[in-house]
């Protein structure tokens, strides 16, 4: 592989490599922070993956009273031109973007402003990246509106249907950082990943003093590459075995109550390998399994409680039970599991 891509791999930060890795395995993430940064991180995402990848964003913000046609309005951008010309065309202009920020606003009444705007709802496509912040929030119908569209590669508005591009890459910014999202949308996202407002916003600061773009650190090229390499990664049958062993000791702990699905254990598999590439290697080590489970898991874990913990069945005693899973977070059952599985040499 190109030394030059390792090079640049190395110095991402944190949201930066998520999204790197998303983009290269082809899979959603979901990220969380504190309650009063998450209008920062989301514009931070933006401005990573114009940065990073020149890709067109489109933010949307949900609340409790988003409707479907509202969401599938903020995910369609202009299809006037491609990226690619825009940004052969000058660097230095910023790439385009949308930003949709719902509120109850209703229109009085359904005449020609209506029909004008699905006329022109026809016209556009579903933006290369999609941020929805507060997505948890947001009515049960528009959270089946997205598992729809992550499904099935396309949404219908009242007078169309519009195909998604085929590396789509959809990131939803947690309302707060215990939210979540219906079961069945949740286990759509491979990635989640918590960003302490402590470790800084770089693409922000440095975008407040800068009025010019550089051209993206990664090009198209570049990720196919990557997605390309992830295909000759090999994993041997003591890692798969492993990989096999870290999913069981999971469902089985007590600490545990669901969130081990089928769909985890498939991205779980995806992701370490989509790893290796971005760490020099053509093949998967235990460590890479390792880290893709600290990944997979924290947003699909539901954990057990004094109330229905497994070993109550054979009469364990529930207060004893209660104190035994005080203070137990996702991210401790995770290492507790890691450490219980034997690392194979």
């Amino acid at each position: 592989m190109d030394t030059s891509i390792l090079e640049r791999v190395e110095e991402l930060d944190d949201l930066e490599l998520a999204l790197l890795v998303s983009t290269v395995a082809q899979v959603h993430c979901i990220f969380s922070t504190a309650v009063d940064a998450v209008k920062n991180i989301q514009e931070e995402l933006r401005l990573s993956c114009i940065d990073l990848f020149g890709l067109q964003p489109a933010v949307v913000e949900c609340t409790s009273r988003t409707t479907v046609d509202e969401f599938n309005e903020g995910v369609l951008i202009d299809n006037e031109e491609s990226l690619e010309d825009a940004v052969q065309r000058d660097y230095t202009k910023a790439r385009p973007s949308l930003l949709v920020n719902f509120t109850p606003v209703r229109q009085a009444s359904p005449g020609g402003s209506r029909m004008g705007s699905i006329a022109n709802l026809e016209e556009k496509r579903i933006a290369d990246v999609i941020i929805a912040t507060g997505l948890d929030a947001a009515p049960e119908n528009v959270q089946i509106q997205v598992f729809e569209l992550i499904r099935s590669g396309r949404i219908f508005t009242r007078s169309a249907m519009h195909v998604a591009p085929k590396d789509l890459l959809f990131i939803t910014v947690l309302s707060k950082p215990d939210a979540r999202l219906t079961r069945h949308l949740n286990d759509c996202f491979c990635v989640s990943h918590f960003h302490s407002p402590d470790e800084g916003l770089p693409h922000l600061d440095s975008h407040f003093n800068s009025k010019y773009f550089a051209p993206p650190t990664f090009s198209a090229a570049d990720i196919k590459r990557l997605t390309e390499l992830t295909q000759s990664v090999e994993m041997t049958a003591e890692i798969a075995q492993y990989l096999h062993n870290v999913v069981v000791f999971m469902r089985n702990s007590r600490y545990v109550k669901a969130g081990v699905t089928a769909t985890a254990t498939r991205q779980l598999r995806i992701l370490a390998i989509a790893l290796a590439p971005l760490h020099g290697l053509d093949y998967v080590p235990p460590s890479l399994i390792a880290l893709a489970a600290r990944k997979i898991y924290p947003h699909r874990l539901v954990l057990a409680n004094s109330e229905n913990e497994r070993s109550l069945l054979w009469g364990s005693d529930p207060r004893a039970i209660k104190q035994l899973l005080e203070g137990v977070t996702v991210e401790d059952v995770i290492e507790d599991v890691l450490a219980s599985v034997d690392t194979p040499l």
